[in-house]
């Protein structure tokens, strides 16, 4: 799921939108310049956690395991309560609700007390040993340089053309599509992955902010140089966005797909992950 992490996508279900068939059909007014309006794109774009980091918010997901035998399952539906933080560890996912039934006080304080202790004890080890910390920053550095190469990588890899526009949330958006350039250099695994996937995006006229995208393989996917397993063609990433306060923030990601694990075991997967109530961050929101 790494891969539809770093994929940012859609508002709308967009299978279900109406599109032109060609940049030829009637518009209100004729399409801005290609290069142009890429280059505002490309000024505009935020990498989604840098995003969050200003709010709480609720993430509801089943999460997707492989066993060692190479068999996938699907987990319960879990809510968490998100407190960001701008190193990834320190992030708390605060789970509240099991299947849609709310944890109890005495279950949450619990939670609530280990997050604590953890916090203190990380504390104590970072000033009992300052090198402790600057290692932890190195790391986060590196998540964070890991995670713009992956931004630059998708920036090199889709060829852009413009053909349409659809309004997304009130908003008129121009309709991209998106083809792969096998030929485009990366630098990460992900960027690798995504030469085999092609879609359509969808950006806010207005300011360039994505506010839709869905992709979908043009042909199988090895992950892990086939090691891991392979995603068959046709499988499908959808993330919904939305507007909070000004800002456009991941609402929705799904993932469509069939493929096979390592030792050839099929897998066919329909998850989703939602993020919603969404609340302007407080000080000493963290418990």
């Amino acid at each position: 799921m790494r891969l539809a992490a770093n994929l940012i996508t859609i508002v709308l279900a967009v299978s279900r939108l109406q599109l032109p068939a060609s940049p030829g059909g009637a518009h209100p007014s004729p399409l801005p310049d290609r290069d142009q309006f890429m280059a505002r794109v490309r000024a505009a774009v935020r990498i989604d956690t840098d995003l969050q980091q200003d709010f709480t918010y609720l993430e509801r997901r089943r999460d997707v395991k492989i066993s060692a035998l190479g068999k996938v399952s699907v987990g319960p539906l879990r809510t968490f309560e998100v407190f960001p933080s701008p190193d990834p560890a320190q992030i708390y996912k605060r789970l509240i609700e099991i299947e849609g039934k709310p944890l109890d006080q005495p279950e949450l304080a619990k939670r609530d007390a280990e997050h604590a202790r953890d916090v203190e004890e990380r504390a104590r080890r970072e000033g009992r040993d300052p090198s402790e910390r600057a290692r932890e920053l190195e790391r986060i550095a590196a998540d964070r340089r890991e995670s713009l190469a992956i931004l630059n990588d998708a920036l090199a890899v889709f060829q852009a053309t413009l053909v349409g526009r659809e309004a997304i949330e009130g908003e008129p958006a121009i309709v991209v599509h998106l083809t792969p350039n096998q030929d485009a250099r990366v630098s990460t695994r992900e960027g690798s992955w995504m030469k085999q996937f092609s879609g359509r995006a969808w950006f806010i006229e207005r300011d360039a902010q994505f506010a839709a995208l869905d992709m979908q393989a043009i042909d199988d996917v090895s992950i892990g140089w086939g090691l891991v397993g392979r995603l068959h063609e046709g499988s499908r990433l959808i993330v919904q966005r939305r507007p909070v306060d000004g800002v456009w923030l991941p609402s929705r990601l799904t993932f469509e797909g069939t493929g096979k694990t390592l030792l050839f075991r099929p897998f066919s997967l329909n998850v989703t992950t939602e993020y919603f109530g969404y609340k302007k961050r407080q000080k000493a929101s963290v418990p």
